[in-house]
């Protein structure tokens, strides 16, 4: 049985998002930035930023479990179950579907009761995203790295990959 695990404080630092929410999602990395340089404090922080939540929602896009399933397939096979937690504790995730292969990094799609995807991040920088359905309309946000483009956006999401994919 395959199991993906993700660390409860790397929940959608890498997520999709629809795609008209990219002036919101630049501005908050803008004010990310700014307020970690009021905070810094040797190898940390003083305070900790929350970023405001985005107006337009995933699950606006009707994406289902079963159109991830198939546009992945080939490339991404599904996990069999889903933790996360953090230390020694972990929980299953009942509503968290996971995609990956051997040596990729991992997918992560929360569902609503209805089978929609309400919540859509990775683990990493990874080409595979370019499979997803409704590409077109996906944004990538990288929390982290305070960069966000549009997934149709192929000469931008390259140099995203090419700089983050080697870290």
């Amino acid at each position: 049985m395959r199991e993906a695990y993700y660390h409860e404080d790397d929940f959608c630092m890498i997520e999709l998002l629809p795609l008209d929410n990219l002036q919101h999602c630049l501005t908050q990395m803008g004010e990310q930035e700014v307020f970690a340089d009021a905070h810094r404090s040797g190898a940390g922080w003083t305070q900790m930023y929350v970023p405001e939540a985005p107006p337009s929602q995933m699950g606006v896009l009707g994406l289902t479990a079963d159109q991830l399933r198939l546009a992945l397939a080939d490339a991404l096979p599904p996990y069999d179950a889903v933790y996360t937690g953090y230390s020694s504790y972990r929980v299953e995730c009942k509503n968290v579907l996971a995609f990956g292969g051997e040596n990729t990094e991992t997918l992560f799609a929360g569902l609503d009761d209805k089978g929609i995807v309400c919540d859509l991040w990775c683990s990493d920088a990874m080409p595979e995203l370019l499979l997803l359905p409704l590409k077109e309309q996906l944004l990538l946000a990288d929390w982290g790295a305070g960069f966000a483009c549009p997934l149709a956006d192929g000469d931008l999401f390259a140099r995203y990959l090419e700089e983050y994919e080697l870290d």
